[in-house]
């Protein structure tokens, strides 16, 4: 009996040494796990009832769930990309796949969800590019996006998939670069993160943004970080594009572009790069000039933007939602709202250039302008934190410590203005504030060698 409990023990010995070089160490092509993922989801969404296909033949139906599988397809290139990277073998590409599932099916669950923006608004300005050619919806200045994302809504119109659908799954391909950019921003020993990867794939605000409520924010933010990444990663003329195509997408990318001063006095961009970053932009503008979109009509988008709201907070966690904003006088409290963030904006990039070329504090200097500006900005809308919630997740990453407390106060500030939470806007104000105080405090902003910064 001994010797046949010795027997079974060795066998189970060899078989656990055996599975664990199968799953630490064996090399498996990336592409395979990936192909085998894609076609798993394939028919699981062939099997899934989608309301907006009821009736539709199956070639209609095949192309609609292939559309849907393309955000999957971008982040399967990320995380198998990580992990193989990482040499860790077989168990973290099949994690890694699981996690690009699991991220896809929170955003399907809410693929027939469509906001009051998508209803009044995006369903309106499709159904009119839908209408012509290319030239008459470039003529016709068709909606409040910039030239770059109508065209985007142009080609979607001449897909056979419920725009719907499309629209999110665009948004969707957005998540995976954003998720791979603060997986690049939060890297080790040239290594991407794939904890910070999957984080921001998962962040409550980023899978709702899409998913429920088929905003386009991942695409700007996307670029705007991958052109921090690329600018700390010594490759700047990319990280001029990105930062242009960011610009591009919405307005809200001027958020972050005060580091690019930063990144310029610490030599990570060079005078040169303003020509690819003026470049890029003629390059997005050309084939609407071409379809008869006047000059002026292109420049004049996000100066007609400005005048669209006269509220000082549309539902924000900012300085103006800590207060009763009835009865104030608009156009002077929004000046100072203004003042103060044309102030702090100016006070992170002095401490900026005179801080040390750490690649944490990059990130972190980052987070408190897109923080601090939206914060104290008048007119501000609660999406217009989204890319603090990205920065603040890759920080969290690198970091730890402080920065894990701020990133979960943001994401929960963020997450109450989304959904009606536990607390208030007031209290959600409260916690932005204490997540810009706690970065701040852990930054070497104020105190690099000891003494003051500024």
């Amino acid at each position: 009996m001994k010797k046949a409990f010795a027997r079974v023990n060795a066998w189970l010995e060899h078989a656990d040494d055996g599975l664990r070089a199968l799953l630490l160490r064996a090399s498996v092509p990336a592409w395979l796990i990936g192909l085998l993922t894609l076609a798993a989801f394939f028919l699981l969404m062939m099997t899934r009832t989608l309301t907006q296909l009821a009736g539709a033949d199956r070639a209609v139906r095949m192309i609609s769930v292939l559309m849907l599988c393309l955000p999957l397809a971008a982040m399967l290139c990320f995380a198998l990309r990580i992990a193989r990277r990482s040499g860790d073998g077989l168990m973290l590409m099949l994690g890694g796949s699981a996690l690009c599932v699991f991220a896809m099916l929170a955003r399907v669950s809410f693929i027939e969800r469509s906001s009051g923006d998508y209803d009044i608004y995006l369903a309106d300005w499709i159904a009119k590019l839908a209408a012509g050619s290319f030239s008459e919806g470039m003529r016709a200045n068709v909606g409040e996006y910039n030239v770059l994302y109508q065209y985007i809504l142009f080609i979607i119109t001449r897909l056979p998939v419920p725009p719907l659908y499309a629209v999110k799954a665009v948004s969707f391909i957005g998540d995976a670069f954003l998720a791979g950019a603060a997986a690049r921003l939060a890297a080790r020993d040239g290594k991407d993160s794939m904890t910070a990867f999957g984080v921001v794939l998962l962040l409550p605000t980023v899978v709702l943004n899409a998913g429920m409520f088929a905003q386009c924010d991942s695409l700007y933010a996307a670029c705007a970080l991958w052109g921090l990444a690329l600018a700390l990663g010594h490759k700047p003329m990319r990280a001029a594009a990105c930062f242009a195509l960011s610009l591009a997408f919405k307005l809200q990318s001027a958020f972050i572009l005060p580091i690019v001063i930063v990144l310029w006095a610490h030599r990570k961009l060079r005078l040169r790069e303003a020509f690819v970053f003026a470049g890029t932009l003629v390059a997005v503008a050309l084939p609407a000039l071409l379809g008869g979109k006047g000059l002026m009509d292109i420049l004049s988008i996000y100066t007609g933007q400005m005048g669209l709201y006269n509220g000082l907070t549309y539902n924000a966690a900012s300085f103006f939602g800590l207060m009763e904003t009835t009865g104030l006088d608009v156009y002077a409290y929004g000046n100072f709202g203004m003042a103060l963030a044309f102030g702090a904006c100016a006070l992170l990039v002095t401490a900026g250039v005179r801080l040390g070329e750490q690649r944490a504090e990059y990130d972190r200097l980052a987070l408190l302008m897109v923080l601090l500006i939206v914060f104290f900005l008048p007119r501000m809308h609660e999406r217009y934190f989204y890319m603090a919630s990205a920065l603040s997740a890759a920080l969290a990453v690198r970091c730890g410590g402080r920065a894990v407390i701020a990133a979960a106060a943001i994401e929960l500030a963020m997450l109450a203005t989304y959904w009606s939470l536990a607390f208030s806007l007031p209290m959600a104000s409260l916690m932005m504030l204490f997540s810009a105080i706690l970065l701040i405090s852990d930054a070497k902003l104020i105190c690099p060698d000891g003494g003051n910064v500024l």
